[in-house]
């Protein structure tokens, strides 16, 4: 027989496993592109590839931002326990580290691309 606090806990977990779900899979597609790249790269496709991780990059912290945003509207009566809280937390601090390797992909890429037109890094 299933008690009533094992029930409510497994009802709870659903919202919380529904926003890891949005995290989505950001490293398949830059694993299938750094593996194109080292193959068979050119600087234009470095150039397109730095371009893409940037646009990746700035979308990512704006969700980080949008479900902060969301966290912090939250009051202490909603969410006495804070499992929602903590959970759109968590949500955006795997959205900005993600966000902070599209970023390290972003600056490889441009490096390589600027290497192979001839011209110096921007410092």
């Amino acid at each position: 027989m299933i008690s009533h606090k094992s029930k409510y806990g497994v009802l709870a977990a659903f919202p919380l496993a529904a926003l890891l779900g949005l995290i989505g899979c950001s490293g398949v597609a830059a694993t299938q592109v750094e593996s194109t790249l080292a193959s068979n790269g050119s600087a234009d496709d470095h150039m397109a590839a730095a371009t893409l991780y940037q646009s990746k990059a700035e979308q990512l912290a704006a969700e980080a931002d949008r479900y902060e945003a969301e966290a912090s509207k939250i009051g202490p009566h909603e969410d006495p326990k804070g499992y929602r809280r903590g959970g759109l937390t968590t949500v955006a601090r795997e959205k900005r580290n993600a966000a902070g390797h599209m970023q390290e992909l972003y600056v490889v890429h441009l490096e390589k691309a600027l290497t192979m037109y001839g011209m110096k890094k921007p410092e």
